[in-house]
């Protein structure tokens, strides 16, 4: 066997490294009769444990980019594969499927229900997979735990900080143990310190949990703390500087 070629046992093992991938992956969107390209032949993999940072200007395509690589939306062309499944020939179904399975989501906006507590919002996830609500309530108190608000488990979102309620929004994200986290500016609503904290908790649980993060972000200094920095600009995905 030529020693420039990997093993067959190592090709598949560093095939199942790959999280999320995606080829050539392009969006158009239709105004009325014009075209506008807002993604570009993306190209991207990311292991598994990865922290990866993705910067540009608003309208870039950034939030266009993690909404096909979570199966939320289709592309115009190329290919999103997750655990090495091909995303785009889904139904609607599966696609649900494979993103309460793999994927967890963190947003700008918590998107946390009003009237549910912090409790009740973490252990959501689970509920929809089926799991008894005596058994998935003792999951997520203990995810909030090592988010640091076991305090707050049975408050209201709107008795909760910004902070507290990002936090919350990171335990739901986690609380399935999701093989990847997509974050949509998920600090963009908050001061300096509490972004801070918010990123050292994401690292701490990356290293814990061993889940990669797809991050979007405007904040340079905060993305360069991540392992990889990316850049979109004109819908054309490049390494950051």
């Amino acid at each position: 066997m030529s020693k420039d070629k990997p093993s067959k046992s190592r090709v598949l093992d560093m095939e199942q490294k790959i999280v999320i991938s995606c080829r050539e992956l392009s969006k158009t969107f239709s105004l009325g009769k014009v075209q506008v390209p807002v993604l570009k032949g993306v190209n991207l993999s990311v292991a598994r444990a990865e922290r990866i940072a993705i910067v540009g200007s608003s309208g870039s395509g950034k939030s266009t980019l993690l909404h096909l690589l979570g199966g939320l939306d289709h592309a115009s062309s190329g290919s999103v594969q997750i655990l090495g499944q091909d995303v785009q020939s889904m139904n609607e179904a599966q696609r649900g499927n494979i993103r309460n399975l793999s994927l967890g989501f963190v947003y700008q906006f918590h998107h946390l229900l009003p009237e549910f507590s912090a409790l009740e919002n973490v252990a959501m996830p689970l509920l929809i997979r089926g799991m008894k609500r005596k058994n998935a309530q003792p999951i997520a108190a203990a995810m909030l735990e090592q988010v640091g608000l076991a305090h707050r488990i049975q408050h209201l979102p709107a008795e909760l900080s910004g902070g507290e309620r990002q936090r919350t929004a990171v335990a739901r994200a986690l609380v399935t143990k999701p093989d990847c986290v997509l974050a949509d500016e998920p600090t963009g609503n908050l001061d300096r310190n509490s972004a801070q904290a918010l990123f050292d908790l994401m690292q701490q649980l990356n290293e814990q949990l061993g889940t990669s993060f797809i991050v979007v972000t405007h904040d340079l200094t905060l993305a360069k703390r991540m392992e990889r920095n990316l850049k979109l600009v004109d819908g054309v995905l490049t390494e950051g500087d």
